[in-house]
């Protein structure tokens, strides 16, 4: 999880959205709102094993997964899904 100093600061940090994730999110209906708040507010993250970050939120009998990549003032979403079980996925 990202401390409290990270947390502050990646609320005044630019997300940007690959091709990819914007294609995903309208594929799954899911809101810029919601992959932002699952970024910021995250219940859980870590670091995948390509060494891109992951944040995961629970809403309400699933989790939002967003994949993303962090550099200097700019976040970058390259992936986002839902999903039931995500004590499987790493």
């Amino acid at each position: 999880m990202l401390n409290a100093e990270e947390h502050v600061l990646s609320r005044k940090m630019i997300i940007d959205y690959t091709e990819h994730a914007n294609f995903r999110m309208r594929h799954r209906k899911i809101s810029r709102a919601e992959v932002e708040d699952a970024i910021r507010n995250s219940d859980f993250s870590f670091v995948t094993r390509f060494g891109r970050l992951a944040a995961l939120k629970k809403y309400d009998d699933k989790f939002l997964k967003v994949i993303y990549k962090k550099s200097n003032n700019k976040i970058t979403v390259i992936t986002v899904y839902w999903t039931r079980r995500p004590q499987r996925l790493w």
